[in-house]
């Protein structure tokens, strides 16, 4: 999340809203001339593309709609105005998308946003959906703490949220809990 700046990424999601565009964003279908060739695709064939350049990182397609009531912010980036998604935006995704198999680094972007912007603001993004948020919970309890302590020591984090590798999880699991409270 270029937002808060907590971690350096190796991949790069773009949302697109019509999944008519997949096809054609393929450099290898399309024929494109690309200075860096990518090494693999992974695709679902209807609402993602995945573009994978060895030891540089990945960029994701992803159709999907948004799933909160202000998902983005207009913001420059290099030069260009962009939609830039808000964190609350990006959170509640992982969990309404991926909370069935939200994964470690899921679970640092959680904590890392809590620290960042507050608990309050995460429980408000993510008690809009409490059945997605069961299922990230319950993910959540029954994920190896050694596993996820495993995997977060590796992301490459930023200064100021180091503290967050050893509790990610606990983290996680709080926001998870207030905002089905929240939901009632």
């Amino acid at each position: 999340m270029l937002q808060i700046k907590h971690r350096e990424s190796h991949d790069i999601d773009l949302f697109i809203d019509d999944a008519q565009y997949i096809p054609y964003l393929n450099p290898e279908t399309q024929g494109y001339d690309l200075a860096l060739a990518p090494s693999d695709y992974e695709t679902d064939g209807t609402r993602a593309l995945k573009i994978v350049f060895n030891g540089v990182g990945e960029i994701d397609f992803i159709c999907c709609d948004p799933v909160t009531e202000e998902p983005y912010v207009i913001s420059e980036i290099r030069g260009r105005r962009v939609k830039l998604e808000t964190p609350a935006e990006i959170l509640a995704k992982k969990v309404v998308f991926r909370g069935s198999h939200l994964q470690p680094r899921d679970m640092f972007d959680i904590a890392a946003v809590a620290l960042a912007m507050g608990t309050d603001y995460v429980v408000e993004a993510c008690s809009k959906f409490p059945d997605a948020c069961r299922e990230a919970l319950a993910v959540t309890e029954k994920m190896n703490p050694d596993l996820v302590d495993a995997v977060t020591s590796k992301l490459l984090v930023s200064e100021g949220f180091q503290i967050l590798q050893g509790r990610a999880q606990k983290v996680t699991k709080e926001v998870l809990v207030a905002a089905i409270m929240r939901a009632g």
